[in-house]
């Protein structure tokens, strides 16, 4: 997925990770930004978004050269993807020429925004799900696709409880993952539960913290013990 999203930015496209929800498509673009040291912004889309909002969050990605993730930017009307292509043509064009700055219609007015080469744009889109468009052809040029699956959930969750220190990791992971498997299966279904990855990680996340707050109050303890001791003798 990477190689796929650094190709795109190479040849000054965007890039489109599609697949079902919690495969990690929003979360790879984050985590490409953080290591590439750019500022990751995230937009979640919904049919709220007009053609003059994202044209305004385009021109501030210009001018400070950040990374913008469109989540769900299927969920826009056809009227506004076919649109919104104009105005990333644009850009994508002033991209590959080194122009100094790019004109983009914002409203009622044309905006000369400069642009900064190291931006990006990004789209995530769950292809299949109620409520979605398809994306016209002519914006589907400007983006490069990129096929997610859904991970290894129990060796994502290994590798994070190595990371925290717990040497039993192999076994705890093959506890933890199937809990929250059956917690999403049998579980009622509420808007406030999440039993996804994201989920996961916060609560191995949370474990390590514990963990090693726990080996800090022992270390205290005994260095406390060991003074005491001194100061008897």
């Amino acid at each position: 997925a990477y190689l796929t999203l650094t190709q795109a930015l190479q040849a000054r496209l965007g890039a489109s990770p599609a697949g079902p929800a919690g495969t990690g498509k929003t979360e790879t673009c984050k985590d490409l930004g953080a290591q590439l040291g750019r500022l990751t912004l995230v937009f979640n889309c919904d049919d709220q978004f007009d053609l003059t909002a994202v044209s305004r969050i385009l021109v501030g990605l210009c001018h400070t050269g950040a990374f913008g993730v469109f989540d769900e930017f299927n969920r826009l009307d056809e009227r506004t993807l076919s649109a919104v292509s104009q105005q990333l043509q644009l850009i994508q064009e002033s991209l590959r020429r080194r122009e100094a700055q790019v004109s983009l219609v914002v409203g009622d007015r044309t905006v000369n925004a400069p642009i900064a080469p190291s931006m990006g744009v990004f789209v995530t889109m769950n292809p299949g799900y109620a409520g979605r468009s398809e994306l016209p052809d002519n914006l589907k040029q400007l983006f490069r696709p990129c096929a997610m699956t859904a991970p290894d959930r129990e060796a994502i969750a290994q590798v994070l409880l190595y990371a925290h220190g717990f040497a039993a990791a192999q076994a705890l992971a093959a506890k933890a993952v199937p809990l929250f498997v059956l917690c999403a299966e049998q579980l009622s279904s509420q808007p406030h539960y999440d039993f996804g990855l994201r989920a996961l990680k916060s609560v191995l996340a949370r474990a390590g913290g514990a963990k090693r707050a726990a080996t800090a109050d022992a270390t205290t303890t005994k260095q406390e013990q060991e003074q005491e001791q001194e100061q008897e003798q």
